[in-house]
């Protein structure tokens, strides 16, 4: 029996890809084993992925579309040789398949001597290899089954040379949800939306919750996803999910200790929006609450000596803080959040995504916020990382920080809109005191600000914080593309506009704003000689063609990073160029 890459599997054989325009993030490691029993210093990675890479999964929902990506590092001794690449796929209560040429599946008899490989070719030092993409289990036969996926390399047409993962890819696909609303939540007498029933969301839930494609989901009120370190639930929602609010004060906490598991896709990602997103237009804003994340990581802004700093979120939205800056929260993951920000009152708002103490083991990667009448997105204090964001159309600041923020964030995308949107950034330590600790200090690589033209800031770094930002373009805002202020700000970064301490620095980073820094004589220096007197900076034409970088953006050399966090491009900026425009197929876009 033969099956195609149409039938069974989707499979698809991919050698030597590279993968560059993702951001893939570490495989998990593989141990590596011989046909023959001898040792090998070949190694292999590899693991089963939802989302092209940016994060690996031993489970997968029926709807999700799942490839199996793995790298092998071929032995030094083998570069260059000609080698022939293998893949089994194991299946229980179905067999063992090998992958061919064309991408094509055969049984195995488990006999080496019979592996066929999938790929011959001149050995690279290391090869990158795609066996399963695509792959859907309720749209393949396959959902509720496991697999053990093998990959690896012979020499010289001698198949007993052969390397191998010695421990398996190994991941299932859930059986298909039943029909009806899942525990925790209730149908909707009201009808269904985009044809499919509505699961309603109430109050404080304090257990497991699994929110899958069957259905779409409505919050009523505001919906607590466990109690403050009490009765900590997940709250899991499958690739394609849509959850809906009417207009009000309706938005979803995730309280300390319970977790957020969105693990949407590039195809199908998770959309948060509200229950007349379809009559919404251009200037459509705050029609709904947003997302809370209240973690445990450290915040600033109790008095000295407090052992554990706690503060109370917005809008009566909980506590948060704590002293463990590896909390996770849970993921984030192709997560689109549409017209949020509903005030409470004038000083009393509810962000896009606000993120309250939330650690840094939280996964916030491919998100995008459009339309809130506040703020895009806000740290206050935490040690939270993010990667790919997109976020536009926000009327107040796009990307927020306070209380002590101290994560990393990589890729991202501000757009303001015309006649919207006050700040990019807005920056600040502890409004009520400067010098709290600890200090906001988060480091920003490849971040590109498109102002709205007329009004609008670019960067306001103010009350004592600090940052380090690498590889940002800045354009289009008419006040300024950069602003610092408060003695505490200045007094942080050093003593002078060259001499400077490394807590606020600057580097690889192009402003193209009539007005590139904001001017006060009272300042202690001037912030063209801070800008100027750091490596690659420069003012010039910003040629962005959407968000997508020009060959003069393009010329710029880009700083780079031994933190592994980081993806090391060679471009500043949040996107290189088409053929690697990471926000192409998943945001939302007017």
């Amino acid at each position: 029996m033969t099956f195609t890459r149409k039938s069974l599997f989707s499979a698809v054989s991919a050698v030597a890809l590279g993968f560059a325009a993702l951001s893939v993030q570490a495989q998990p490691a593989l141990t590596a084993a011989t046909a023959s029993g001898a040792a090998t210093t070949a190694s292999f990675t590899g693991g089963a992925t939802i989302n092209n890479g940016s994060s690996y999964t031993a489970a997968a929902a029926s709807s999700a579309a799942v490839d199996v990506m793995g790298t092998i590092k071929v032995a030094t001794a083998d570069v260059g040789k000609k080698g022939a690449l293998v893949a089994l796929v194991q299946i229980p209560n179905m067999g063992v398949y090998q992958m061919v040429t064309g991408g094509f599946f055969l049984p195995w008899n488990g006999q080496v001597s019979s592996l066929q490989p999938f790929a011959v070719k001149t050995l690279a030092a290391q090869e990158s290899v795609t066996v399963l993409n695509d792959l859907i289990g309720a749209n393949s036969g396959l959902a509720g089954m496991s697999f053990q996926v093998f990959f690896g390399y012979y020499t010289n047409d001698n198949v007993s040379t052969l390397a191998y993962t010695g421990s398996p890819i190994s991941f299932s696909i859930a059986a298909k949800p039943a029909a009806g609303c899942p525990t925790n939540s209730t149908l909707s007498t009201g009808g269904t939306f985009d044809g499919k029933p509505v699961c309603v969301l109430t109050g404080t839930i304090t257990s497991n919750t699994h929110l899958n494609a069957n259905n779409v989901y409505l919050l009523n009120g505001a919906v607590f996803i466990g109690n403050d370190n009490a009765n900590s639930a997940t709250l899991t929602i499958d690739a394609g999910v849509k959850v809906i609010s009417p207009v009000g004060l309706n938005f979803l906490v995730i309280r300390r200790g319970s977790k957020i598991e969105a693990l949407g896709s590039e195809a199908a990602p998770i959309i948060f929006t509200y229950d007349g997103d379809a009559t919404a237009t251009a200037t459509t804003t705050g029609r709904w609450g947003g997302i809370i994340i209240n973690g445990k990581a450290p915040v600033n802004g109790c008095a000295a000596g407090t052992v554990l700093c706690e503060l109370e979120g917005e809008g009566s939205t909980g506590k948060y803080g704590g002293n463990t800056p590896t909390d996770s929260s849970g993921t984030l993951n192709y997560v689109i959040v549409k017209y949020p920000g509903q005030n409470i009152t004038e000083t009393n708002e509810l962000n896009g995504i606000a993120f309250q103490g939330v650690g840094s083991g939280t996964a916030v990667d491919y998100v995008q916020v459009h339309g809130s009448s506040d703020d895009g997105v806000e740290f206050f204090g935490g040690t939270v990382n993010a990667k790919h964001l997109v976020l536009t159309s926000n009327e107040d600041d796009s990307f927020d920080w306070t209380f002590g923020y101290q994560g990393k964030s990589q890729h991202v995308v501000i757009k303001q809109r015309t006649g919207f949107g006050d700040r990019g950034i807005e920056a600040d330590n502890n409004e009520f005191a400067h010098d709290s600790l600890p200090r906001s200090k988060p480091t920003l690589v490849n971040f590109t600000l498109i102002g709205r033209g007329a009004g609008g800031r670019g960067m306001e770094l103010r009350r004592g914080t600090g940052a380090n930002i690498h590889n940002a373009v800045v354009t289009n805002f008419a006040n300024y593309c950069l602003d610092v202020n408060d003695t505490a700000t200045f007094t942080n970064a050093g003593t002078s506009a060259t001499a400077l301490t490394g807590n606020l620095t600057m580097t690889g980073s192009r402003f193209d704003c009539t007005i590139p820094f904001a001017l006060s004589s009272t300042e202690p220096w001037l912030l063209a000689d801070w800008f100027a007197g750091q490596a690659r900076n420069a003012t010039g034409t910003a040629d962005l063609t959407g968000f997508v970088n020009g060959p003069l953006i393009n010329a710029v050399t880009a700083s780079t990073f031994t933190d592994t966090f980081y993806d090391n491009v060679s471009h500043i900026g949040a996107v290189k160029d088409q053929a690697s425009d990471w926000t192409a197929k998943w945001i939302f876009r007017d």
